[in-house]
């Protein structure tokens, strides 16, 4: 008989394949008539991935109520207004470099 705990091991083995994969797949999804619509939403995509592959390792090592409750929680207070924004699933935070933001530090070509 198959026990949770060697499910959720499956789980996570699966779920970072496909988060290794996902690079190339947001980037041929986008050549597949129609599939453009869905090229915004990769990062959320890969966002809940993350947050699915913790939940399993958790559940992997015993934590079974916290793991599913912690993804939970996560989720609800990202889409709650007024809730802070999960670092998980939210874009990478864009770092302006003071050299790149100075007109002089351009080239002139």
């Amino acid at each position: 008989m198959v026990d949770v705990k060697t499910v959720a091991v499956q789980v996570a083995q699966v779920d970072e394949a496909v988060m290794k994969a996902l690079p190339f797949i947001s980037g041929m999804i986008g050549f597949i008539p129609g599939g453009a619509v869905a090229v915004p939403f990769m990062p959320l995509i890969a966002g809940l991935l993350q947050v699915v592959d913790n939940a399993a390792k958790h559940v992997a090592e015993g934590d079974n109520g916290a793991a599913i409750n912690d993804v939970l929680s996560e989720i609800m207070a990202h889409l709650t207004p007024g809730m802070p924004n999960s670092k998980t699933l939210s874009p990478p935070p864009v770092i302006i470099s003071p050299s790149s933001a100075d007109p002089s530090a351009q080239g002139s070509g």
